[in-house]
């Protein structure tokens, strides 16, 4: 649906000659990342407001947004495989949030830590078969995810000392990206298993 839509609006701006018609593809792949994300954005704004926890999910989003975006991670195959993933995780985290004590809390974020810097450390960053990245590339987004990463890590044990909470709603976020990193490498080795 989502793609339909995105190749209509591109094929309307270039029947009025907004754009040229051989940019038609490029386009329609580009309002189809847009209106997926503003839909994934919508959503966790609306599970924010409904369950109250608003400044929870902006921590957790900003760390697992500003890795995911150098370190790669999963691709869901459709659109609503993917607000269905965000939904299942903000629920998850939600309950997270309800479920633990202040001290599970910081044990919790201290393993997340430990094991997401593992995995980042390991992998990142992870490309993907219709977006492939050459040596130059890859050396340069594993500089910033780990920048990115040691940049949270401090943040986390600073937060630690005066606002607990935003300890575990950041390592959350740094654990999810490190999650989502491992689950498309874990996809894309399967695949290359499955064409041999």
């Amino acid at each position: 649906m989502i793609g339909k839509l995105s190749l209509k609006t591109a094929v309307f701006f270039s029947d009025n000659n907004i754009i040229s018609s051989e940019d038609i593809e490029a386009y329609a792949y580009g309002l189809e990342i847009l209106i997926s994300t503003v839909i994934n954005f919508m959503a966790a704004i609306f599970i924010a407001v409904l369950t109250g926890e608003f400044l929870a999910f902006t921590v957790c989003l900003a760390a697992f947004i500003t890795l995911r975006l150098h370190a790669g991670g999963y691709h869901a195959k459709t659109h609503v495989g993917c607000v269905s993933v965000l939904v299942v995780f903000l629920l998850a985290y939600t309950a997270a949030l309800r479920l633990l004590s202040p001290a599970g809390k910081t044990v919790t974020a201290a393993v997340f830590l430990v094991i997401s810097t593992a995995a980042i450390i390991a992998f990142a960053p992870v490309g993907h078969p219709n977006h492939p990245l050459s040596d130059k590339t890859k050396k340069k987004l594993r500089s910033k995810t780990l920048i990115l990463l040691g940049m949270w890590i401090v943040f986390c044990i600073v937060f630690h000392f005066f606002r607990t909470e935003l300890s575990f709603f950041a390592a959350s976020g740094v654990f999810t990206s490190a999650l989502a990193m491992a689950a498309e490498r874990l996809r894309l080795g399967s695949e290359k298993n499955d064409h041999i």
